[in-house]
């Protein structure tokens, strides 16, 4: 009867711990697929004064959005810097505008840009933080 037992015990782990590793094993595949349909790379530094940096660009006919929201890990952090919007031209991206930043603890800053049908744009945020130097870049807005 004990034996018996553990037997259906040893089972029963087997087929939970089998039985959870196809879907595991999905869900990370279908994940990488998700990321490289994707315009935009994820990457998640380790910074020491800054929570995050979200960087992003919009369209509405030829008028681009860009747009980028800072936010520091301290409400005192001083945050200053430079949102650029770029276009992607004989193979490489270069500035097209800039705007400065500035304020504490947490930043956003949007505006607007009359871009060119056909050519391909994102928005880079050069930004500092209580000294921390950090670079971010959105995914890609073709008009």
């Amino acid at each position: 009867m004990k034996l018996k037992r553990i037997g259906v015990t040893t089972l029963a782990i087997a087929l939970l711990a089998g039985g959870g590793m196809p879907n595991a094993t999905y869900a990370m595949e279908k994940q990488e697929q998700t990321l490289e349909n994707m315009d935009y790379q994820i990457i998640t530094p380790m910074w020491d004064n800054i929570s995050g940096i979200s960087p992003s660009i919009s369209a509405e006919g030829t008028t681009l959005y860009p747009e980028v929201y800072i936010k520091a890990k301290s409400s005192s952090s001083s945050i200053s810097g430079t949102m650029y919007l770029e276009k992607y031209s004989s193979g490489r991206w270069t500035s097209v505008t800039s705007w400065s930043l500035k304020g504490t603890g947490n930043v956003f800053l949007s505006k607007s840009y009359r871009g060119t049908s056909g050519v391909k744009y994102r928005t880079r945020v050069v930004v500092t933080v209580d000294g921390e130097n950090a670079v971010a870049t959105s995914g890609t807005c073709e008009i």
